[in-house]
């Protein structure tokens, strides 16, 4: 009976040491699972999928930044040609229809007048816009109006409208305001007015500067062909389809800036 209990009590230990086995080695092989599992594949497709997020956002912003910064220079290229000047001298030529008898102009901006169209007049004459353009359309007792560049691709270039600016001078004699066809629709074509027609202030007509010296030359652009030019075909002919058939056509030789008198 002793051996017997004896016996018992070994294979009874035995059966704990083996349980105890199985339960430490079950625990170890989920462990190891465990940790091989959130330290790998789990773990590590996060990290990429992070790393990866994480890469796109800064490629966008690096992209973004890069869009930007090229923004910025290309800003900045145009604005060393945007002359800090507000005094324009514009050279005419063909004056009262006679080849090679010219004047100057002189027009002072007013920026406090209308920014919107003294920045536009601005970009135009840094970009030598004015030159070879024809006074197209001179009505005595009103008005003289240019603005279509004689290079069709060139006035193509210009073709986008500017917002309107207020009201904030009068239409009198010797104030140059942008000519427009209603509200939003200014883009290159500008006006001298000749006479006061300050009943044009009205109707939204927003001078941006001033003839301060020339306006006696203004006086003598050649007038005889009135409203005869068409301007549907200057936009698509330029100076090709003036020149042919109104030579006596007064336009602008040159328009620069110059410093600015104290």
């Amino acid at each position: 009976m002793v051996g017997i209990k004896g016996n018992s009590r070994n294979a009874a230990s035995m059966k704990m040491s083996t349980q105890f086995l199985v339960v430490f080695v079950f625990a170890a092989v989920a462990v190891a699972t465990i940790k091989t599992f959130g330290t790998a594949p789990w773990h590590a497709k996060a990290t990429m999928a992070e790393d990866q997020h994480h890469h796109h956002q800064t490629e966008a912003n690096a992209n973004v930044k890069s869009a930007n910064v090229a923004d910025i220079a290309v800003a900045k290229d145009a604005d060393k040609d945007i002359q800090d000047s507000n005094l324009i001298q514009f050279v005419f030529s063909n004056l009262n229809g006679e080849e090679g008898d010219e004047g100057e102009v002189v027009v002072k901006l007013h920026p406090e007048w209308a920014p919107i169209g003294v920045t536009r007049i601005k970009e135009l004459t840094a970009d030598s816009f004015w030159d070879e353009c024809r006074a197209f359309r001179v009505l005595p007792n009103f008005m003289v109006q240019l603005g279509i560049n004689g290079d069709p691709k060139k006035q193509q270039k210009w073709k986008q409208k500017i917002v309107d600016d207020p009201v904030k001078a009068s239409n009198t004699r010797g104030m140059v305001t942008f000519a427009m066809a209603g509200r939003g629709t200014r883009t290159t074509q500008i006006f001298f007015n000749t006479v006061n027609n300050s009943r044009l202030d009205k109707e939204n007509f927003a001078p941006f500067g001033e003839v301060i010296s020339g306006m006696d030359v203004i006086d003598k652009i050649y007038a005889d062909y009135r409203e005869q030019p068409d301007q549907g075909f200057i936009q698509q002919k330029g100076n090709a389809y003036l020149e042919k058939n109104f030579p006596k056509m007064s336009f602008i030789k040159s328009a620069r800036f110059i410093p600015t008198t104290s």
